[in-house]
Formats: C-alpha cells, structure tokens, sequence
C-alpha cells in the first residue's frame, strides 16, 4: 500500500527542464564550445567514449585533469558533474552506471584522489557494474621522484579491476595511435561485457595542461570506428542436458536461491512457472527484485522456526543459485551445514564462487536461458511436496509477523512497518547496509517497487552518494533512501555538490549508533561494545541539512512520522531533497527484534509428506 495517489502524482511532475538546469554545467560562452585538448590521446578518448555510448561523466576537481575536463566539459555529447570528494564522486558514477545500465566515467586528478575511488572500484567489481575509471598522472619519469602529488598509479587497483591500461597523452607515430584506440576499445568492451565491472585507463599528461584547439580539426583527424565484442549465449550440449535432466529428475527436494539483481519480468514469469512444482521452492530477498505469492520472500523469519526442530526436514537435494549477494546470514549458515547433494550455479560472474561450499556445476548461462532449458519436456515435475513445505511454513510466519507488529512499542522495527508502507508504487527504494538492509529484508517486498542496495561489499561508504547517482539518471520517478545514522554522517559528503536531485527522499533513522551491533553476537559480551563497535552518539543531521540546503524534518514517535508524510513527500517549495530524521531507542530496538523472531517461530509447524 502506497501514499495517496493524487499526492504520488504530484511528485513525479517534474519538470525535465528544471533538473537539466541543476546538474549540467553552466552554460558556457560561444569562445568555449567546441574547444577541445590539444592533447591527441584526449581527443581520441573523446571519440572512442561518445562510440562506446558514454553519456556520463562525473569529475572530481583537480588541474592535472585539466585536459579531460576541457574536453569533456564542453563537449555537448556529455553530461558532466562536479563531486568534490572523491569518494562520494565514484559512488555517483557507480548509481549512474547502475539507473542507466551503461559505462559512467568517474576521472580524477593524479596523487592521492585516486585512491579515494577504490571503495567504489570495489563494490562495482563484485557487482559487475560498468565503473570506468580514468585517472590523470604525472609523466612516469617522475615517479617516486619527490614531484607534488605523484605516486604509483598504474595497477593501483590491480585486485579488484576488470582491465587497465596506461595511454599516450600525445602519440608520436601510426602505431602509438593505433595502441591507444585498441586500449580503450578493449578496456570499454571488457566493461560492457556481461562478466564486467570496473576498468581503470591512467592517463600522464606533462604540462602545458590547458591548452585547446577547435573541437571541428580534431573531429576530421580522427574519423574512429570501435572494435565491439559481440556477447553470444552459451548453448548445453546434448550430453550436457542429459546430465542435468538426470539430476533433476532425480532430486525430489529441488531450490532456487535468488540473489541481488535488477527486475527481470520474463525471469519472474519462468520461476513462477517453476514454482507451481510442488517439488521447488523458489527463495528471493527484496534485493532479488522478484515478486509473486509463491516465492518464499522472507528468509530469515522463515528459517528460524525451523533452524533448532527440523533443519533437515527443509535440506534441498539440488540447489540452483543465481544473481548476485544473498544477504541472510542463516541461510548461508544453513546450507553450508546441511549441504545439498547436487548445487548448479548459473551465471557468467565468478563461476567458482562456492558461497554454500557445495558447488558442483557451474553454468555459465544467462538465467532466462538456462531456466528455458528447465521447462523443456523431459524434467519432471512435482515428485515432492518440498516446495509446498516451504511455502506453508511462510504462510504462517507472516501470521506471527503480523500478529507480532500490532504489539511491539516504538522502535526501529515499528519505524520500518509503518514507513514501507509509505514508499510510492513504481518508485526506486534504496537500503543502506548493516542494520537498515536486514530490518528490510522481514517484510513481503512492496509492489512494483525496485529495491537497490551497495550488496557487493556490503560496505556502508557510499550508500547515499550511490543512491543520489541513481536518482540523477532515474529523473523521472522518485528514489527513496533508508539508511541508518552511522551510514548517514559517513557519506554526508554525498550532499556537498550542486546535483543533489529534487525527486530524492531520506529517511533517516538514528539510534544513536551502529544498531547493527546490538543485533549480531558478540559485540556485546566485551566491555567495548558502546564505546568501540556499536559507537554510541548524540549527534543530530539537522546542522548537516542546514549546511547542503536540504529539507529538514525530525520526530520522535509514530504519529509525527506519519503527521509528516504528506510534506515529506511532496514537492520541496526550494525543489530541493527532503530528509526526515527518526530517533529511536537503540537498546529497545535490540530486545524487539530478538523477542520478534521467538514470537514469530511456529511451533509444531504441520508437516507434509514430501
């Protein structure tokens, strides 16, 4: 259940006009259009971006990047912003990378400001998200030389990048020229492709850094055509469908396990067809982005009822996993202890990642054309009740939940019951990580509602910044934000620039702490639990509101979360973000939410005969 419709409707009239006018660069005099480096590399990445369909470029200030920044800037056929901190700015670049399925470039000054994009790098590596870092550096002669902001910038991100690649600032020959148009076709191919992910192109560049020529002689010099990588479906052959066929038709307990990935409405037609198996149990957490009354949608408080009675009256014979980052902790524990016989992992990514440590085949096929095979004639269905076991014992779990939140007092989870059911259908809802992201994981996914989350690391660095990217680019719809107090003073930097979007909403729920440590075991049997793990505060966002210009509200109790939905929600008098900042009790909210998974386990839960 959403907000009124009248008021949804009155959110999304934005104006496209408007928004341009906030994030693009000023508008510039006719002495500076068309002006392009001097530089040939630079003009050859211009053109090889604008073949490769990069329409996003996201600086962070710096001068040894002056040549990127002429170039680009003032090149009509990109969008370009301005993020200060470099951290923040790659996390915008990884949100825009992820609204607009393509490669967003972030680019930097040489030193230290490179650095500060790993976090980013890092995160878009384990997701596969096309990140396209291009860094200025000093020339390499000066390399540990003792020159002002210069270190060892190649292969700085060698552990966690898909494809690097040092270019020619200025080429001297037909070969220097045809090594970096291959470079850079090679690199943005390997970003693109379905296994990419981040890719890093260090560029020295000697002084002088601000010289330009028309963009039209450029232009004629360097008529380009790219070198593209055709992406082909991996086809079973008839031995290989046989064996799967065998296994299946032989695995009476048969799962799907769901990690994160974008919506995929035909996929979510062929697991709904699956599920009607008695036999499958189809598992998915908000983040899957997949949705029907079949699927068992909320993993944690289902597994708990039957974690300490039946563990192996619910062990699968096959897993299937596909997507991204499971976020439950107990089903990974779960599965690593009462392992299934057989585990198919489907996916192009990391195609021996043995995250239940019982992987046995791994099936580098896009979902929806592996599950066809599953459909074909010849896999039988229906020779268990096992995915109708699963799906009974979800059912009444959701009782208890229901029954459970007409109790419990205010605190974090009542925050949650009551501001989900808020968020607008055919919206964009973001999670920060740690507590915020588990407390969303207990309750039924929300109707045409995309849920995004920074799962690849599971960091809390950058979770704003992310979420502001992707509402940038998803301009037309609105983009709301839960994140916790830690993850919000961590990343307030996101809101320190001059794009932060009107159609972007926080709700902020402030503790007092990093709740997730009240939550998980351990931190608090130590005498440094408050002061080292859970970092117990009184800090407000209020000053940091003031500071960046974003709308503030603040309550303390239900009814002023709810008195204040209506302003929260609408369109900001300033067109700017609003937050709303919800204090709770951090201790409290502890004690609900482990008296919420006894009250909610089902005892003596019926069981079928598989």
């Amino acid at each position: 259940m959403g907000i009124d419709l009248c008021l949804y409707l009155k959110i999304y009239v934005y104006s496209t006009l408007s928004i341009e006018k906030e994030y693009i660069f000023a508008v510039k005099s006719d002495s500076e259009m068309g002006k392009i480096s001097e530089k040939v590399g630079v003009q050859q990445l211009v053109e090889s971006f604008y073949q490769h369909g990069v329409k996003y470029i996201v600086f962070s200030p710096g001068s040894r990047n002056a040549p990127l920044v002429v170039s680009f800037a003032n090149d009509e056929r990109f969008k370009c912003f301005v993020i200060p901190d470099e951290r923040s700015a790659a996390f915008y670049a990884l949100g825009m990378a992820e609204q607009s399925n393509s490669p967003v470039a972030v680019m930097c000054t040489s030193g230290s400001a490179l650095l500060n994009y790993y976090p980013a790098v890092s995160e878009s590596f384990y997701r596969n998200i096309p990140l396209v870092v291009v860094s200025a550096d000093r020339p390499s002669e000066w390399t540990d030389q003792g020159d002002g902001q210069t270190i060892r910038q190649e292969n700085v991100f060698q552990n966690h990048i898909c494809a690097a690649s040092r270019l020619f600032e200025s080429p001297q020959s037909k070969d220097q020229k045809w090594f970096n148009k291959r470079s850079i076709d090679e690199v943005m191919n390997t970003a693109k492709s379905l296994k990419g992910g981040p890719v890093h192109l260090n560029f020295p560049f000697s002084e002088p850094l601000y010289a330009t020529l028309d963009a039209d002689k450029a232009a004629k010099e360097f008529p380009q055509k790219t070198t593209e990588l055709f992406a082909l479906n991996a086809q079973l052959t008839s031995v290989q469908k046989e064996h799967l066929r065998n296994v299946w038709n032989s695995s009476a307990k048969k799962m799907i396990l769901c990690g994160q990935m974008p919506k995929n409405a035909f996929l979510n037609e062929q697991l709904k067809n699956l599920a009607s198996d008695k036999s499958v149990a189809v598992v998915v957490e908000n983040t899957s982005n997949l949705q029907d009354r079949s699927f068992v949608h909320c993993i944690d408080r289902t597994i708990t009822s039957f974690l300490d009675e039946d563990p192996e009256l619910y062990q699968p014979d096959l897993l299937i996993t596909i997507g991204g980052a499971v976020i439950s902790k107990k089903i990974k524990s779960y599965l690593r202890k009462y392992q299934a016989k057989n585990h198919w992992k489907i996916g192009e990514e990391f195609q021996f990642m043995d995250t239940f440590q019982s992987l046995t085949n791994s099936i580098p096929m896009q979902p929806n054309h592996f599950f066809d095979v599953l459909l074909e004639e010849g896999f039988s269905r229906n020779n268990s009740r096992y995915g109708e076991q699963w799906k009974q014992l979800d059912y009444l779990v959701q009782g208890n939940h229901l029954d459970y939140l007409e109790t419990i007092p205010y605190s974090d989870l009542s925050v949650f019951n009551l501001i989900l059911d808020t968020i607008p259908d055919q919206s964009d809802l973001h999670l920060s990580n740690s507590s915020v992201i588990r407390y969303a994981q207990l309750f039924d996914p929300i109707k045409s509602v995309s849920y995004f989350c920074n799962r690849g690391t599971s960091g809390i660095d950058g979770s704003t910044s992310t979420a502001i990217g992707n509402a940038i680019v998803g301009e037309n719809k609105l983009h709301t934000f839960i994140t916790g107090d830690i993850s919000f003073f961590y990343d307030s930097n996101a809101f320190w620039n001059h794009h932060v979007p009107s159609n972007f909403r926080v709700f902020l729920i402030n503790n007092g702490g990093g709740g997730i440590f009240n939550i998980i075991p351990g931190p608090q049997t130590t005498p440094n639990g408050d002061e080292f793990f859970v970092a117990k505060h009184n800090f407000s966002a209020q000053s940091i509101c003031e500071a960046f210009n974003v709308n503030y509200y603040a309550a303390n109790s239900m009814e002023e979360i709810d008195n204040q939905l209506d302003a929260f929600y609408a369109i900001q008098s300033n067109d700017r973000p609003a937050v709303i900042e919800i204090f709770t009790d951090g201790e409290l909210s502890s004690k609900v939410l482990a008296d919420y998974f006894e009250k909610t386990k089902v005892k003596n839960a019926p069981v079928l005969e598989l």
